[in-house]
C-alpha cells in the first residue's frame, strides 16, 4: 500500500500539518513574498535575562534569511538586561509596569505605534501589549505561537505550534522554518564560545543558586551540602559559587568553605564578564535561571536542577552536555542526584575531547 504525502500548502511554506496559514497569508507567500525584498520585520520579546538570551539565536537566523531587512526589537521597560539590541538595528521599549499610573491611554497607543510599518511581525512574547502592537499595525505576515488556539486567524495569520515538551528556541526558530529557511544546526548566540575559552589548565565549575522565583532554588543548607560534597569529589577543580545581585543570592552563608584551597565566592559580574567567565567553566550548575540560559548561550555544558518549574522548554538538543536533574514526582533533587548530573556531564567531557581528531 502506498501512502501520499499532503503537498506543501505553497511557495515558502515548508511544512504539510505542523503550522497554521491563513488563506491571506498563502496568497502572500504564493504570489508577493520575496526574503530578499523584505524591508522591514519587527521581532516582538518581553522577559528576563535567560529568555532575553535565548532570542538571539532567532535575530542571528532573521538576518540571514532577510538580508535587506531592516530589524526592529520590540522590547519592554521592565526587562531590558541582557536585551539583544545589538544584534537589532533599531529597538522600541514598550511602557512597562515600572510606568503604571504614569502614561495616559493614548500615550500607550502612541508607544505601540513607534514599531511603525513593517512587512513581517514576529511575535516572540505572545503578551496583551504584543497583541496591541499586532493589531496596530498592517503588516502582511504576523507570526504568533499562541497557546491560546483562537489567535490563529484572528490576530495572527501565520502560526507555529507552542509546547512544553519542546526547547522554546527552537520553537522561535520554526517561524523561519515555516517561511523556508534552515537554521544552523548549532545554534549562534554571537556569544563568546566554550569551545574557543574553556579553561583546561586550570579547571573550575560554577554554581549559582538564584532565580526570580525563590520556588526554583535549593535552600541554604541544600546548596551547602551539595558545595561540601563537591570539593571533595573533585578535588582538582575550583568549585566557585557565583553570587548574584539580590541579598538571597550572597554566599555568606558558605564562608567556612573557604578553608578549601579549591573553593571560591565569585561575587556577581556585569553581563559581559559573566559571558566570558561561564564560557571558560567546566560546567555551570543552576536552577531554571537566567545564568544558566547564559551558560547555554556560550555552549558551555550545563547542570540543570528541576523541581518547581518545566525542564524541556529551556533545555537544548542541538549538542550535549546539557544535564537535567529532576524527579518525575517533582520531588527536590538531593546532593547525590546532583554530583551525579556533574559526573555525567564531565565524563560526556572527556569522552568528546577523546573522540576529537589529533592536531598532530
Amino acid at each position: 500500500m502506498k501512502f501520499s504525502k499532503a503537498p506543501i500548502s505553497s511557495k515558502y511554506a515548508c511544512f504539510e500539518k505542523g503550522a497554521y496559514l491563513s488563506k491571506s497569508a498563502k496568497n502572500y507567500l504564493n504570489n508577493d513574498f520575496d526574503p530578499a525584498k523584505i524591508k522591514n520585520i519587527a521581532v516582538i520579546r518581553h522577559a528576563a535575562l535567560g529568555d532575553q538570551v535565548i532570542t538571539r539565536p532567532f535575530l542571528v537566523e532573521a538576518r540571514k534569511f532577510f538580508p535587506n531587512a531592516e530589524i526592529t526589537l520590540v522590547a519592554l521597560s521592565t526587562y531590558q538586561y541582557g536585551m539583544p539590541s545589538d544584534l537589532a538595528d533599531r529597538t522600541v521599549v514598550l511602557h512597562g509596569r515600572d510606568r503604571k499610573g504614569q502614561i495616559s491611554f493614548s500615550e500607550k497607543m502612541a508607544n505601540f505605534k513607534e514599531v511603525g510599518d513593517q512587512d513581517i511581525i514576529f511575535d516572540l512574547a505572545g503578551t496583551n501589549r504584543s497583541y496591541w502592537v499586532n493589531l496596530l499595525n498592517k503588516a502582511k505576515l504576523k507570526v504568533g505561537f499562541p497557546y491560546k488556539g483562537w489567535l490563529r486567524g484572528t490576530l495572527y495569520n501565520a502560526a507555529v505550534w507552542r509546547s512544553d515538551f519542546t526547547p522554546e528556541v527552537e520553537v522561535m526558530l520554526d517561524m523561519l522554518r515555516l517561511l523556508g529557511h534552515n537554521p544552523a544546526h548549532r545554534l549562534d548566540f554571537a556569544y563568546p564560545d566554550h569551545r574557543d575559552l574553556v579553561d583546561n589548565v586550570n579547571p573550575y565549575i560554577v554554581y549559582f543558586n538564584g532565580a526570580s522565583q525563590p520556588r526554583k532554588v535549593l535552600n541554604n543548607a541544600q546548596m551547602e551540602d551539595l558545595l561540601k560534597h563537591a570539593i571533595k569529589a573533585y578535588p582538582d577543580h575550583q568549585h566557585v559559587f557565583l553570587e548574584g545581585v539580590k541579598d538571597n543570592e550572597k554566599g555568606d552563608y558558605l564562608s567556612h568553605l573557604l578553608e578549601n584551597d579549591n573553593f571560591k565566592i565569585q561575587p556577581s559580574l556585569p553581563l559581559d564578564e559573566l559571558l566570558t567567565y561561564c564560557a571558560k567553566a567546566q560546567v555551570v550548575v543552576a536552577p531554571d535561571t537566567g545564568v544558566r540560559n547564559v551558560a547555554i548561550s556560550t555552549h558551555t555544558p550545563t547542570v540543570g536542577i528541576f523541581y518547581a518549574t518545566v525542564p524541556f522548554r529551556y533545555t537544548p538538543r542541538y549538542e550535549p552536555g546539557h544535564v537535567i536533574v529532576m524527579h518525575a514526582d517533582t520531588t527536590i533533587p538531593s546532593t547525590e542526584d546532583i554530583l551525579q548530573g556533574v559526573a555525567d556531564v564531565l565524563t560526556l567531557k572527556v569522552t568528546r575531547k577523546s573522540l576529537e581528531p589529533s592536531e598532530q
